[in-house]
């Protein structure tokens, strides 16, 4: 299986060489997709929250107050039903909820059912890369 799959992506890069199709000239995603390799933080924010306010932002906490709110009413706008009595941020913030999930995950680590660094991933061949499902055009 593995053979023929190599086989399928040499045959494909060699049609694509005879039409004259190059390669996307190593250029990084973010390059093809905005054009500049730098995107800071602040114009992203621009996009999202008036550019007075982004400076309040440096403070972590802000980003609780400010986002899920939005996030809710989006939600709630999308028609989805639920119970919005209570809150799941795990941090100190919210110490109730994060000691639970903190408790849950040790137990599950316990029983060797939290795994690090282990997951199944499409390699391509012909990039020699591991590649995403929204990289793919097909297979």
């Amino acid at each position: 299986m593995e053979a023929e799959m190599k086989a399928a992506a040499e045959d494909k890069a060699k049609k694509q060489a005879a039409k004259g199709d190059k390669a996307k000239g190593g250029k990084t995603k973010l390059v093809q997709k905005t054009g500049t390799g730098i995107v800071r933080q602040w114009n992203i924010l621009k996009k999202m929250v008036p550019e007075d306010e982004i400076p309040a932002f440096q403070d972590a906490l802000h980003w609780l107050s400010y986002f899920p709110p939005i996030g809710v009413d989006h939600l709630k706008d999308f028609g989805a039903g639920i119970d919005w009595r209570r809150a799941f941020i795990t941090t100190f913030v919210n110490p109730y909820y994060d000691a639970f999930i903190r408790w849950q995950f040790e137990v599950l680590r316990e029983k060797n059912k939290v795994l690090f660094g282990k997951r199944n991933n499409v390699y391509s061949l012909v990039d020699g890369q591991v590649c995403a499902d929204h990289d793919r055009s097909e297979g």
